[in-house]
């Protein structure tokens, strides 16, 4: 039979079930007290192994670090090279495992290259390149097939290709650079066929018979391929050891680069095609500005690809007589807008800028495209001749109506006069220059033509004053028309 009782002082508790003493009581709490402080020493301890644990394996797993750069297609300029030595020296400075580079390109352009070269070769870290992946046909000629051939892994997909590596760089077209002597070199160091030297500096040499030739360290049809058959892989390092790979997919971090936004924009403003677009569109921006009034979006963005432009040509192999061609056909086409001529004028500006855009690069290989140079042309010739004829005669103001008759007239501002812009005028839209007291005058604002300067109409503030003590016969007041 159970019982209910008080245990202790009244008050202090009740057990319920059984009876049970007090000295009973403080010994079952000592040894409760006891185990839990065994518990937290054994928590405690164990806590700290694994922590300790785990830090030496996170250790032992940040040297088992691959930095991977992949490049998009295209070429070998400034901005790649300078992200191929930075993930060089971050390698070497956390001790990582493997460089790999895998890109596809049609050959370099304004680079160091011996600068890369011999970065590559100095440091411990392996560097493997792929030209890869497999499916777009990867090439490397130029400065690409020749960074290829001094890493210490040379990988190639099942459609690749490497050469022709003459020119070494697109914007010497071959220049004095030793080419023949250093592909041998590092033909002979791979103890690969010593004929292939040759075929490479002249020829495109497919997959297959570069590995034939023993020139190749193994075949990967892409990164994830590359990095399992690279397990266990011993490479010669720079001091004359031996460095052997371990890379396990349960302890390797894959560490992914990639091309800054900056490097990205300069990188961009290698691309043959882009380059000739963007100075197309930046003087045509420029020149559509110089029919407006004042100073637009329009303006700023000319300038800005304008100024991007000038990067890559500075960069790029450009034949500068067929660039002043091009220039020179949209400044006719411009100046034939102006006059309205259509014959003669537009011919020429056609003829000028279609010869300059087929002979706009100095090398093949960055040649435009016909149907590129045909679409162009079209479209400046439809910008210049149709749509910047119609804004100019909508600028005219409407037929019949002489601009010297809006003298004294009222208007509104339609887009800010600073000083140039636009008033609507006797329901028309007309050029003005702000003459006021103010520094502009904003959309909006009632103005007053007081004298005009060729098409373009001289205005200042609206003056409600004069408006008031000057009625016209009916007796009607003057008002700005709205």
């Amino acid at each position: 039979m159970l019982r209910l009782r008080t245990v202790g002082r009244p008050g202090v508790g009740t057990i319920i079930g059984m009876s049970i003493s007090l000295p009973a009581l403080r010994r079952a709490l000592v040894l409760s007290v006891l185990a839990l402080l065994v518990l937290a020493l054994t928590a405690s301890f164990a806590t700290a192994q694994t922590e300790e644990v785990e830090q030496e394996v996170d250790e032992a797993l940040g040297e088992q670090v691959v930095e991977v750069l992949p490049l998009r297609a295209g070429l070998i300029d400034p901005p790649v090279t300078s992200q191929i030595l930075d993930v060089i020296d971050l390698a070497e400075a956390q001790g990582s495992q493997l460089v790999v580079l895998q890109y596809s390109s049609p050959g370099g352009v304004s680079v160091d290259l011996d600068e890369v070269i011999d970065r590559m070769q100095a440091t411990d870290v392996p560097v493997a390149v792929l030209i890869g992946p497999l499916g777009v046909g990867a090439q490397a000629a130029g400065a690409a097939g020749l960074l290829w051939l001094a890493a210490d892994i040379r990988a190639v997909s099942a459609d690749a290709s490497v050469g022709p590596l003459d020119p070494v760089d697109l914007a010497d077209l071959g220049g004095d650079y030793p080419l023949q002597q250093r592909v041998e070199e590092f033909v002979d160091t791979a103890d690969a066929d010593a004929d292939l030297a040759g075929r490479l500096v002249d020829t495109v040499v497919p997959a297959d018979e570069l590995v034939d030739a023993g020139i190749v360290t193994l075949a990967a049809q892409g990164l994830e391929p590359l990095l399992v058959e690279l397990d266990g892989t011993t490479v010669a390092t720079a001091d004359g050891g031996e460095n052997t790979l371990r890379i396990r997919a349960a302890e390797v971090e894959v560490r992914f680069h990639s091309l800054g936004l900056v490097r990205r924009v300069l990188h961009a403003a290698t691309t043959a095609p882009f380059i000739y677009l963007l100075l197309v569109v930046g003087l045509g921006a420029l020149l559509f500005e110089a029919f407006q009034p004042g100073f637009g979006v329009a303006g700023l963005a000319g300038l800005v690809t304008v100024a991007i432009s000038a990067f890559g040509l500075s960069v790029l192999p450009v034949t500068w007589w067929a660039v002043a061609l091009v220039v020179l056909g949209l400044l006719l086409y411009a100046l034939d807008t102006a006059i309205a001529g259509f014959g003669p004028v537009t011919l020429a500006a056609t003829v000028s800028f279609v010869v300059g855009s087929l002979w706009f690069y100095a090398s093949e290989a960055l040649a435009l495209n016909a149907w590129l140079v045909g679409a162009t042309t079209l479209t400046v010739f439809v910008f210049f001749v149709f749509v910047m004829t119609t804004v100019l005669r909508a600028q005219a103001g409407p037929e019949g109506v002489a601009i010297d008759d809006l003298v004294g007239r009222p208007g509104i501002v339609r887009s800010v006069l600073n000083p140039e812009g636009h008033v609507y005028i006797d329901g028309a839209l007309w050029r003005a220059r702000w003459t006021g007291e103010a520094k502009r005058a904003k959309v909006g604002t009632p103005v007053r033509v007081h004298g005009v300067d060729g098409a373009v109409v001289l205005v200042e503030a609206f003056d409600q004053a004069a408006v008031d003590t000057s009625r016209d016969r009916d007796g009607a007041s003057v008002a700005p028309d709205v």
